[in-house]
């Protein structure tokens, strides 16, 4: 028989327990009873980058509108491209997800990027393979973000992966300048803090949270780059060390999940533009002395003066004696570049236009670091299903005197038609070696993947006016080449204005219908069709294409508000205002729609 001591430590070790029991379950018990509350009541978004829907009575995975809010502000989340796939993967499918930030998404005119025209390329060259190419990249995005999109693609059956990221680790969510929350907090609160707002609770507290920081002030608005103008951050800074760490654990824990998955995975470095982007923004080293400074200004303004004049040799002799005052002002390096350019030491211009790219204190360009860290995590999972594709050095090689610029790149890092084309090739030869796929086909040429595609001249000219009208503003406006970019686009657009008389876009027109009619699923090409439809005067023809593409795509509250827009436009206001209705009742978030609505 027990001892009175015995039968008392045993109570008091059922009380220990049963205090820490209650300390744990009861507050468990009641944030389980608050999230289904909030669940019953409807309350939040689903956060996965996949939504199960009907199209046409098949069941297909479609893009969630609603996926970048657990990671942006109220107003300035950022949303997937418009895609669908079958719920069950067909036979003879081959399923590529592309992942990444604007320039993988095909920014600025996604009709156009790498996805799409990786799409032509292997559907030309393998006709008896079915291909669907997930443009599954977003603007604005990071490897934060990624990650999550990630590991949602490893559940839905992809046969390969193309990552091309690295270009928004420091100005994306939980990057070392984000205008979208905490700045390079610890990667442990980064994935915390996105596992609450998984929950409805989580996602209930981060909505209180920010009215009680805000209140009911208007929503911010989206301004693209421009919000980040003035948020410079230096290269060397702990903030900015803090996000390569991140980078590097999140793109090992990308590449850990595709091997899990048995998923290939094409993984790129990150191409820019060197020679024809200066820094956005510079900064001087911090110890530098006034006297010296003034001294290092003298030294400056009189090389801008000798290259101003076209004088690069004497101009180079200036800015070396204001280097070895400070050499760490990212303008200096770029125009010591723009010297040794003009004066044939490339190898040198190059090496001085990446310390320019590099030591911006705007970094919005993938630099030295973070495309070692890819190379670097590509080799560590060699021979697990990862290859690299040195996407730095495809353009490289493809540049005069090695030197990326403006042949590829519409600005800093946004890809024209033609870089886009050379990405896309080779991503198509590394998926066929990937994939062991054979044809007796050859590869398109550039000029035909370019007409397959359904690239005009008007989307040329449109597509520079994008551009032009993105670096009127800073922070393009205080580059130091800013005039001879504006003067460039301007040159370039002009040659493509014929384009825009009504006759030439009805010609256009014409020939892209002829696509429609033999790839009628190609939804890109519905939605070039019906905008060259718009401007041609045609609105009854581009009536019809929204409406075939609200069938095609009815998780998109775009083709119906585009819809809305032209009907308005062709007197009918009664039926507007009920597409309105309709496209705000699909994505309530969109806040042009009730504009337009009350209008």
């Amino acid at each position: 028989m027990p001892s009175h001591d015995a039968t008392q430590g045993l109570t008091a070790k059922r009380r220990w327990w049963f205090r820490l029991s209650a300390m744990v379950a009861v507050p468990l018990l009641v944030l389980l009873l608050a999230e289904g509350l909030l669940r019953l009541a409807g309350y939040g978004y689903p956060t996965g980058f996949f939504k199960r829907g009907d199209i046409e009575g098949q069941l297909v995975w479609t893009d969630n509108h609603d996926f970048g809010r657990r990671f942006f502000p109220p107003g300035l989340a950022r949303r997937p491209h418009c895609f669908s796939i079958p719920l069950v993967k067909p036979p003879k499918t081959v399923r590529i997800f592309v992942l990444g930030g604007s320039a993988a998404m095909g920014d600025p005119d996604f009709k156009f990027g790498l996805p799409q025209m990786l799409d032509v390329l292997l559907r030309e060259r393998f006709p008896d393979v079915h291909f669907e190419v997930v443009n599954g990249a977003m603007v604005a995005i990071n490897s934060n973000v990624v990650l999550p999109i990630a590991r949602d693609c490893a559940r839905h059956d992809g046969d390969l992966w193309v990552i091309y990221m690295g270009n928004n680790e420091m100005v994306g969510p939980f990057g070392s300048v984000t205008v979208f929350g905490a700045q390079a907090p610890s990667l442990p609160i980064i994935r915390a803090t996105l596992a609450m707002k998984r929950t409805r609770l989580g996602q209930f507290l981060g909505a209180a949270l920010y009215f009680l920081r805000h209140g009911d002030h208007p929503l911010p608005k989206w301004e693209g780059m421009e919000m980040m103008a003035n948020l410079t951050v230096r290269y060397n800074s702990r903030a900015t060390a803090a996000v390569y760490r991140h980078f590097r654990r999140n793109l090992t824990d990308i590449l850990k999940t595709g091997v899990r998955a048995h998923v290939p995975i094409v993984l790129c470095t990150v191409a820019t533009n060197l020679k024809d982007c200066a820094p956005f923004a510079s900064l001087h080293r911090r110890d530098l002395a006034e006297v010296d400074r003034e001294e290092w200004k003298g030294a400056y303004d009189e090389g801008v003066g000798w290259q101003n004049q076209g004088e690069p040799a004497k101009a180079e002799a200036a800015y070396e004696r204001a280097a070895r005052i400070d050499p760490q002002f990212a303008d200096l390096a770029f125009r010591q570049g723009q010297c040794c350019h003009l004066l044939g030491r490339n190898a040198e211009a190059a090496k001085f236009f990446r310390q320019a790219r590099d030591e911006d204190a705007l970094q919005f360009r993938a630099d030295d670091r973070i495309n070692d860290i890819i190379r670097l995590a590509a080799a560590s999972f060699a021979g697990r299903g990862v290859s690299l594709l040195d996407a730095e050095e495809l353009f490289a090689a493809n540049s005069t005197n090695r030197l990326t610029g403006d042949n590829y790149f519409y600005e800093h890092v946004h890809l024209r038609p033609s870089g886009n084309f050379l990405l896309a090739r080779a991503v198509a030869g590394n998926v066929a070696k990937a994939l062991n796929l054979q044809s007796t086909r050859p590869w398109l040429s550039r000029a035909e993947c370019f007409r397959l595609a359904g690239l005009t001249d008007w989307n040329r000219y449109d597509d520079l006016s994008v551009i032009l009208d993105r670096i009127e503003h800073p922070p393009f406006t205080p580059q130091s080449n800013h005039t001879s970019q504006l003067r460039l686009i301007s040159s370039q657009r002009s040659r493509y204005l014929p384009a825009t008389k009504p006759a030439e876009v009805r010609r256009e027109a014409a020939e892209l219908a002829a696509l429609v009619n033999k790839y009628p699923q190609d939804a890109e090409l519905r939605w070039n069709l019906a905008g060259l439809l718009e401007n041609a005067g045609q609105g009854e023809a581009a009536a019809e294409q929204w409406r075939t593409l609200m069938r095609l795509q009815p998780q998109s509250a775009l083709p119906a508000f585009n819809l809305a827009k032209l009907l308005d436009q062709l007197g009918r206001p009664a039926q507007a205002l009920s597409l309105y209705r309709q496209s705000r009742r699909i994505d309530p978030e969109y806040y042009e729609r009730h504009y337009a609505a009350g209008l």
